[in-house]
């Protein structure tokens, strides 16, 4: 009989194999995730900000919101087979169409627990053991991907802010009176809704990423789940 680590162990190496086949798809997403979200509106901030230190688009309204183009564009290609797919939904139901993906997740969990029961060979109290350490690392992740989540937006606020330093203070620059004051006002409660907007659909993208890798684990768990219970086998 195996020690819960050596169990455990050979079944990483066991999911890791397994998932091979999804890898590459995953790490095109992320990737896909970090430039359109991150290294695209890092990147236009700069030049925008040494644009600005030049003194070369003093004059040009709103054009910070070019920063929020590639999180909007790939938020909408995120979406793109959802909408693809409403068609079929509208014509076999809502509940038609959640039932058809929850027999082919069912069959998925079937196929793998048989797999996994027949190449791992493993006792029941390993079983149980790996369900254990599996449901802890999955919580871990949970964990660890929402931290990162509200730090990466707290990083892009600051960014925000410090871009918003190379500009010019319209109510310091020119005091005419109130009315300027309150069109000063407005300009700015505009600029920050338009952050505020992009910072919530940037975590939200970001946090959706992060569950992917706990949503593939939560899958395998549930086959784990299985054999614990008797496996199909039984």
């Amino acid at each position: 009989m195996k020690t819960s680590t050596t169990a455990y162990e050979q079944f990483v190496n066991w999911v890791q194999v397994d998932m091979k086949k999804d890898r590459m798809s995953v790490n095109r997403k992320v990737f896909s995730v970090v430039l359109w979200c991150l290294i695209l509106p890092i990147a236009t901030a700069l030049v925008l900000f040494g644009l600005r230190k030049l003194q070369l688009i003093d004059q040009v309204k709103y054009l910070d919101s070019i920063l929020f183009v590639p999180p909007f564009a790939y938020a909408l290609y995120s979406i793109w087979p959802t909408i693809r797919e409403l068609p079929h939904v509208f014509r076999k139901g809502g509940l038609g169409a959640m039932l058809e993906e929850s027999l082919r997740e069912v069959k998925w969990r079937e196929q793998t627990a048989a797999k996994m029961e027949i190449e791992l060979n493993l006792t029941s109290q390993e079983w149980n053991a790996i369900s254990f350490h599996l449901r802890h690392d999955i919580d871990r992740m949970h964990d660890q991907n929402r931290y990162m989540t509200i730090l990466t937006g707290v990083v892009l606020f600051f960014m925000f802010q410090f871009l918003d330093l190379g500009g010019t203070d319209e109510v310091a620059l020119d005091p005419l009176g109130p009315a300027v004051m309150v069109k000063a006002w407005v300009d700015q409660f505009s600029q920050w809704s338009i952050q505020v907007i992009s910072l919530v659909l940037f975590s939200a993208l970001f946090y959706l990423s992060g569950l992917q890798f706990q949503r593939y684990l939560s899958r395998y768990w549930v086959c784990v789940q299985r054999l614990v219970q008797g496996g199909p086998a039984s």
